[in-house]
């Protein structure tokens, strides 16, 4: 019966010792790994100044053929002519003198008088014709003595200026009314007549 416990308890341990075995952790070896590579440091490169960087290769270029050599064109000699004796000695210049004209200076004359200046009063026209509007062409024959010409003669606002003694007066008249006017002549010598006149018109006599 002892025997028999005895056994039982050996195979008690026995299990117990399997199970411990199995659920103890496994021992893994380590792999051993590589070292990692070393980086070797950049160290610049530094060319001597007798290395120069080469340019790039191009074709070289083509060879032409230097033109010919011309000749310069050859020019005949010139003669050397000697100058004659009268070149050696110019000409000498005598200026001419300048003529100076003397502006004519104009003379002025005087009008010379002929006496006291005067014409005769109109009494009557000398001349007149009818117009076509209605109105009358008027003509009056002074009689100048005296004075000097140029005469300036005024006939109320009219004015011209005449050399001759028995100068036209003409002037348009309308109605029957009187011819009532002013004349006044001046001459060259400074003199001057006025005189009024009043000539009933003929055409309503």
């Amino acid at each position: 019966m002892d025997r028999r416990y005895s056994l039982m308890y050996l195979a008690l341990i026995g299990l117990v010792a399997s199970i411990l075995a199995c659920n103890a952790p496994e021992q893994v070896t380590p792999v051993p790994q590589a070292p990692p590579p070393t980086m070797t440091p950049y160290v610049p490169v530094t060319l001597s100044p007798q290395e120069t960087v080469l340019p790039p290769l191009t074709e070289p270029p083509q060879e032409t053929a230097p033109p010919p050599p011309t000749k310069p064109p050859t020019k005949p000699p010139t003669e050397t002519l000697l100058p004659t004796p009268t070149q050696w000695f110019p000409p000498t210049y005598t200026p001419t003198p300048e003529v100076t004209q003397l502006a004519a200076t104009p003379t002025l004359t005087t009008p010379v008088s002929t006496g006291p200046l005067d014409f005769s009063k109109p009494t009557m026209l000398d001349h007149w014709q009818p117009l076509s509007d209605g109105e009358y062409e008027c003509k009056i024959i002074l009689d100048i003595t005296g004075g000097a010409p140029p005469y300036t003669v005024h006939h109320d606002l009219d004015v011209f200026t005449t050399s001759e003694t028995n100068p036209a007066i003409i002037f348009t008249a309308r109605g029957c009314g009187g011819l009532v006017h002013t004349i006044i002549v001046e001459s060259a010598d400074g003199q001057s007549v006025k005189h009024e006149y009043w000539i009933p018109p003929p055409w309503c006599q």
